[in-house]
């Protein structure tokens, strides 16, 4: 009982230290002061106090559980001690309290408000499409799933099939981020044509689309250009290699009078005939916000073409017009010069592969002298040669006001004046000009200009009319002992060293021609040779005259008389030539 009564003494020691005030604190007015509270419990102390407690009631053999339950006491035992108990004693008076175990209605999480959670609802879509593709049953694209936050989606060639285009379309109807949609080469059908127009309507955040080298055809080009007639955010379409119709031309035109956002419509490389040149051609005149238009490599004709020339010639707004292998010809150029002269928003014309005579020529140079804003010329390709680009670029020098910047002669040989005027335009006006190369001088051997541009159509042909003219045989050229494989510098000395008289830029293109990586394939001369008939005197001197000049008559005699004199000589000598060989060989047999 004595550790009892001292641990009684000690609480009451406790509690006369927590009531009474200090001793140095003491005044005046002291007795007249509440009691002050200036003494928080140690806790490690009572932990001891209580600690001696439960150590005197297990040795204490007067107490048991009975009289504990008696006095009203629960049974205690180390496992059902809350932790409240700590702080809460029969002679403490202090109450312990946190705050955070309490919530109030006055606490806000700003952060979950001013910054929502992406998952409460999902902008990309990524969900939706998983979900999609479980219930149609085909594998997710993980390239498009990564990609659906980014601002371009480029999906090219992925091989998408009717039903992946389906499943991509519904989180791209509700899809915020991305901007620019690329699905080139994805094998997409009018069915998925028609998928991808809910997209179209829905989204309001795409401003360019890629559906080139697809398959939408024509009944998938009219469902798509139902939705472009009213929309209002695209800004660029590409509809190129679709296969898209003669019957779509109209929709189109339709789209290009509606649709006031629009800025580039690329209609490449499709089926697009007469009956949608005429539809175009009131779109175009109508339409002054596109600002790229390209509708090459379609199926127009003349009659097309010269629809769609006269649309240009009244558009106030075009700044690209692309229009190549569309059947121009003369009559197509004529229609072009009257748009260079009134259209006064073009900068850049593209009308390679035209079939534009010399004729035509002349009607775009006409053109030229009065246009002043026109900046890039194409015209490559065309079958006007070095007499048409001639023309054309005096029409430029001539005109002061010109625009012109670039010109594109591809294909193309031109003449030495052409290239004194090229220096002359490139050191006042800064003007840049692409050509195949330049014609040499006119010699009396060398004939017209017209049959040395044939040489770039057939250059050994060409080169082989040259060795005869020259009396050179090519095989005794290139069967001298020398390598399979020569490289240029070797292979052009070889040639000078012959004796063969062909022009320096001429030469060149032959080299370029039989060029194979970097070495000279001159079998292709040989191989060619040997496949064709022996040539009869009278068929060499036939070929001279044809090659050489028409006004170099006399050459051409005396070099009838040179072939006559040396086959009478090879005669009288015993060495027959092989035309006479094989009229000897036929008399012979008739004889037998």
């Amino acid at each position: 009982m004595s550790n009892l009564l001292r641990v009684q003494i000690q609480e009451s020691d406790l509690s006369r230290r927590v009531l009474s005030p200090l001793v140095e604190d003491l005044d005046e007015d002291a007795e007249n002061r509440p009691p002050i509270l200036e003494y928080l419990p140690d806790l490690e102390k009572d932990e001891i106090v209580g600690n001696e407690k439960q150590s005197e009631e297990n040795n204490e053999d007067s107490l048991n559980n009975n009289e504990i339950q008696e006095d009203g006491f629960l049974d205690a035992d180390d496992d059902n001690v809350s932790d409240d108990d700590e702080y809460f004693t029969e002679d403490s008076i202090s109450i312990h309290t946190d705050p955070d175990d309490y919530d109030t209605d006055l606490e806000i999480d700003t952060e979950s408000l001013l910054n929502p959670k992406t998952t409460d609802h999902d902008t990309t879509g990524k969900t939706k499409y998983i979900k999609k593709c479980f219930d149609l049953g085909i594998n997710p694209v993980s390239y498009f799933v990564k990609n659906l936050e980014n601002k371009e989606l480029k999906l090219r060639f992925h091989g998408l099939g009717a039903e992946s285009v389906k499943a991509i379309s519904f989180p791209l109807e509700t899809n915020t981020n991305i901007e620019i949609l690329n699905l080139e080469g994805n094998g997409i059908d009018s069915l998925g044509a028609r998928c991808l127009c809910r997209v179209l309507r829905e989204n309001l955040f795409l401003t360019e689309v890629v559906l080139s080298e697809n398959k939408i055809g024509t009944e998938g080009a009219i469902s798509i250009c139902q939705f472009l007639k009213s929309n209002r955010n695209l800004l660029k379409v590409d509809m190129t290699a679709n296969e898209i119709g003669d019957p779509a031309g109209q929709s189109f035109s339709e789209v290009l009078k509606g649709n006031q956002t629009l800025k580039e419509l690329i209609l490449a490389n499709n089926r697009l005939e007469e009956t949608s040149a005429r539809f175009l051609r009131e779109g175009i005149q109508e339409n002054d916000r596109l600002e790229m238009l390209d509708l090459s490599w379609n199926h127009f004709k003349t009659t097309g073409a010269v629809a769609i020339a006269e649309g240009l010639q009244e558009n106030v707004g075009l700044k690209k017009f692309r229009f190549q292998m569309a059947g121009l010809a003369k009559a197509g150029s004529e229609a072009m010069m009257k748009a260079l002269k009134h259209n006064r928003t073009l900068r850049e014309l593209d009308i390679s592969f035209n079939r534009i005579p010399v004729e035509g020529a002349a009607f775009l140079a006409n053109g030229l002298k009065e246009n002043d804003v026109l900046q890039y010329l194409k015209v490559g390709n065309n079958p006007f040669e070095s007499e048409g680009a001639m023309v054309i670029l005096e029409a430029v020098e001539a005109n002061e006001n010109s625009a012109i910047k670039y010109m594109d002669f591809s294909n193309m040989l031109v003449k030495t004046e052409f290239a004194t005027i090229e220096e002359r335009l490139k050191e006042q006006r800064k003007l840049r000009i692409k050509h195949e190369g330049i014609l040499p001088e006119m010699h009396p051997k060398n004939g017209t200009y017209a049959r040395l541009s044939a040489f770039r159509r057939d250059p050994i042909e060409t080169f082989k009319k040259y060795a005869e003219f020259s009396g050179v045989n090519l095989h005794d050229v290139f069967n001298g002992g020398h390598r399979l494989r020569l490289d240029a510098n070797e292979f052009k000395d070889l040639i000078r060293g012959s004796g063969i008289d062909i022009p320096d830029q001429q030469l060149t293109v032959l080299i370029r021609t039989l060029d194979v990586d970097g070495f000279i394939n001159y079998n292709r001369i040989l191989d060619e040779n040997e496949s064709e008939s022996p040539i009869s005197p009278e068929s060499r001197s036939a070929s001279v005259v044809s090659f050489s000049s028409d006004k170099s008559e006399k050459s051409v005699s005396s070099a009838r008389r040179r072939t006559s004199s040396t086959d009478t000589v090879s005669t009288d000598g015993g060495n027959k030539p092989k035309s006479a060989k094989n009229k000897a060989k036929k008399k012979e047999k008739k004889k037998k």
